[in-house]
């Protein structure tokens, strides 16, 4: 039944018996309630000026009550003055409905165009001498000024007339509000951050440049106008409790926990003590909608990013409204602000913005104070861990994967064995730099520095599906270069950040059902989609592959229904009744952002300037600058490509380390100073000890057989004296490379226990050629025989 009917048809009596509606500081279940106002009032008109009223109004409005009202609907007994000297002239006696700015507000809201707020209930009964009770239309989330209900909004009845003569009068007033989720009624449609299309679009920007610039002393710098709205803004946000789905908990949890909670798909979680509910998981009525190891990886990503940026946008809007001086140019700030990127590959070091426990911003008044950073840490509403029963269905339960029942807050290399400080959540920022740069900075960041180099290095990596992700297609010959991809190096980020050793210290970004509670989860992935826009500007015609087979009209058909183009990108919608796929994200400017890169690699008209982004690429990522002087020199370019099984473990994560020279007692392979490289498979288990399951997309690969495949760039680990010639290159490998397989806990595993495991050491060649302008070249890769098995620790 449409909410028009189920409203239509209630009886005065069903009206007066319905619950009043409950106050905005406890929970609203699904429900009818009604909003009353018994008091008899009235106005009227005297000249041809329509004389408006306020007669009664709602409670101010939290966002997670506006986005479950499926209807509106005012009762009440009425008349009019009673005599009409000319019916002829019309019925000038009618009721409103008005959104009010907030509680203390006499005037209707306006649209950015100026118009009210404000749209008739119903008209008066003409020539009426006694009270009746009349019903106006209903409100669903089709009318506009529904659709303009924002955070604080309070909706009022006016009583309205016009014309000398004309009145309204009215008493036993019943607003009846339909709370619930209906069908679609609470699906939220994301849209791209509004801004001035004459204008140019917003950038994202580096963190450590734009956090450097929010903390320098002149208050009227933008960043820090920005800053002082996104900090308060992420502070609500993450206080939003776990029922509002566009709160921070929900919003995270889309990533992958708690699995019994679906996101934008109107239903309640599944109670975790039902009897069906892995039947009910199984079928795709719980949430875990993280598509890794699938060509989609980017662009589900990319949609997600849209989410977040959007929903931070919004609140830090309703900051910058709360600003009574300078109002506009708050106003300006919120609108400008887009979501930071943290490049990972030439800044390793952690952003002060997540790393700072206290962040000093601008305060209202003009004055800094200093406040607790939200981005240093999630920590839980209510300040109870995650898994308390207190969160009900919505808690994360434990499941064996990880201690993040246990959290109240968010931790990078802090959860060990040996103490339990991390339990309310606690950062390890030398940990975390340690991870990214290799100890005594050495290898690491190197190896990862030149996986990017190489993915926007023209011809490196221009077919989409090899760029994108590590899943493997054994049909298709991949060339030696395909091996390396986006979601290889975004695995090793995660694990480097969130810290991979249970024993020692771990954290959420290495698990991924729980990654995404870590706010630089978010600046980790704003970089993941800048490289995807990067490699855009390179390879702009490359997209998803498309079907060699033709349909009867000869249009391709698609072979891959789950992780192509026109894949839906759940739970993304793009309208109530329809999901982004990854054609509507492709380009990012019509999402209303770009990358502050820009400025560096287009002309004044806007359009890139290949030699310009060379330079701009090959100085971020490449070798140091002087290597570019000599563009006639070939160099033997070594590299090792894997092949793996995600799920030969069941799903538990695992890694291969790759070393070149010895290794040093008592020290984690992990933070071994010559580690030059590791495949990481931020992985997740299919079941848990208690047989729950996990990510359904897991599961289904692991039934297919779906291997992944990475690539460790060793050019840089390999001295220059030891590249001159393939000999000189094999006979150092042959002496310095080793290798092992290590679970998450720490421990060694043969290689012959991997399932499916192939790992090829190629030699290439690659000459930087054209200087800094220039593209290099990278090929002619040649399979070299070694002995994998004395290698292996």
């Amino acid at each position: 039944m449409g909410v028009h009917n189920r409203l239509k048809h209630l009886t005065r009596e069903d009206v007066e018996a319905l619950q009043p509606l409950p106050s905005e500081g406890s929970a609203i279940p699904n429900n009818r309630y009604v909003i009353k106002h018994e008091a008899e009032d009235s106005v009227q008109a005297n000249n041809a000026d329509i004389h408006p009223k306020i007669w009664f109004k709602s409670q101010p409005l939290r966002t997670q009550t506006i986005r479950r009202i499926r209807g509106v609907k005012l009762f009440a007994e009425s008349r009019d003055q009673g005599i009409v000297s000319n019916i002829g002239k019309g019925n000038w006696s009618w009721f409103e409905l008005a959104i009010l700015e907030n509680e203390s507000a006499t005037n209707p809201r306006k649209t950015h165009t100026g118009i009210e707020l404000v749209s008739m209930s119903h008209e008066n009964k003409l020539a009426s001498k006694e009270y009746t009770w009349l019903h106006g239309e209903t409100f669903d989330k089709t009318r506009y000024i529904l659709k303009w209900l924002e955070e604080g909004n309070v909706i009022a009845v006016r009583l309205c007339a016009r014309f000398s003569e004309c009145a309204t009068y009215a008493r036993h007033g019943h607003l009846v509000i339909d709370v619930g989720n209906d069908e679609d009624a609470d699906a939220v449609p994301i849209t791209p951050i509004d801004w001035h299309p004459a204008k140019e679009i917003p950038l994202r920007r580096n963190v450590h440049e734009w956090f450097a610039e929010a903390q320098e002393p002149q208050a009227s710098k933008d960043a820090k106008l920005e800053l002082s709205l996104f900090i308060p803004a992420m502070a609500k946000f993450q206080r939003l409790g776990l029922e509002d789905q566009l709160s921070y908990f929900r919003i995270a949890g889309i990533h992958g926990s708690p699995p019994n909670v679906s996101w934008n798909m109107g239903r309640e979680p599944i109670p975790y003590d039902s009897p069906d509910v892995e039947e009910q998981k199984d079928k795709g009525q719980g949430g875990n909608y993280c598509p890794h190891n699938k060509f989609v990886f980017p662009t589900w990503h990319r949609a997600y990013l849209m989410l977040f940026e959007w929903r931070v946008s919004q609140l830090m809007m309703e900051e910058a409204k709360t600003r009574s001086d300078h109002v506009d140019k708050w106003i300006s700030a919120a609108k400008r602000w887009r979501l930071p990127y943290w490049d990972w590959a030439r800044q390793p070091s952690l952003p002060g913005l997540v790393s700072n426990v206290k962040i000093s911003i601008l305060d209202a008044d003009g004055t800094m104070k200093e406040v607790a950073n939200p981005m240093y840490r999630f920590q839980m509403p209510g300040a109870r861990r995650m898994g308390d029963p207190h969160y009900g269905d919505y808690r994360i339960d434990g499941n064996g994967a990880g201690p993040w029942d246990l959290c109240i807050g968010t931790c990078r290399h802090t959860i060990s064995y040996y103490d339990e400080n991390w339990r309310n959540g606690h950062s390890d920022a030398s940990k975390v730099a340690s991870a990214l740069q290799g100890p005594r900075l050495l290898e690491k960041a190197v190896t990862i520095k030149d996986g990017v180099f190489r993915l926007l290095t023209h011809r490196y990596s221009t077919q989409y599906e090899h760029f994108a992700s590590t899943k493997h297609k054994p049909k298709g010959e991949v060339e030696a270069k395909g091996y390396l991809s986006l979601e290889s190096i975004h695995n090793s980020v995660h694990d480097y950040i969130g810290g991979s050793d249970v024993v020692r210290g771990c954290g959420h970004m290495s698990s991924v059902p729980v990654a995404a509670f870590d706010p630089v989860f978010w600046l980790h992935h704003c970089n993941v989609d800048r490289l995807l826009y990067l490699w855009q500007t390179i390879n702009p015609g490359s997209w998803f592959g498309a079907s060699s087979q033709l349909d009867r009209t000869g249009t391709p058909m698609r072979v891959q229904h789950d992780d192509d183009a026109l894949t839906d990108l759940v739970p993304f919608r793009r309208s109530t009744h329809d999901f982004f796929d990854s054609n509507g994200v492709r380009i990012a400017d019509r999402l209303g952002y770009r990358y502050d890169d820009v400025k560096h690699i287009t002309d004044g008209k806007g359009q890139v300037v290949p030699e310009k982004r060379n330079t701009h690429i090959n100085s971020l990522y490449g070798p140091a600058q002087p290597n570019f002087q000599n563009s006639q020199k070939r160099d033997v370019d070594p590299i090792i490509n894997v092949v793996y099984n995600r799920y030969a473990f069941g799903g538990l994560p695992y890694a291969l380390h790759f070393f070149l020279g010895p290794l040093e007692r008592n020290v984690p392979y992990h933070q071994q100073r010559h580690l030059v490289g590791s495949v990481h498979t931020f992985s997740a288990p299919l079941t848990n000890y208690q047989g729950s399951t996990g990510c359904s997309n897991c599961r289904e690969q692991a039934s297919d057989g779906i291997l992944s495949r990475a690539q460790i760039p060793l050019t840089r680990s390999v001295p220059v004296e030891h590249r001159g010639t393939h000999d000189e290159a094999m006979d150092h490998l042959r002496e310095k490379l080793q290798w092992v397989v290590v679970l998450n806990t720490g421990a060694k595993v043969p290689s012959d226990a991997v399932k499916d495991l192939s790992v090829t050491l190629l030699l290439g060649a690659n000459q930087l050629e054209g200087g800094l302008e220039g593209v290099p070249r990278f090929g002619e890769y040649e399979a070299k025989e070694f002995d994998w098995d004395s290698a292996e620790l």
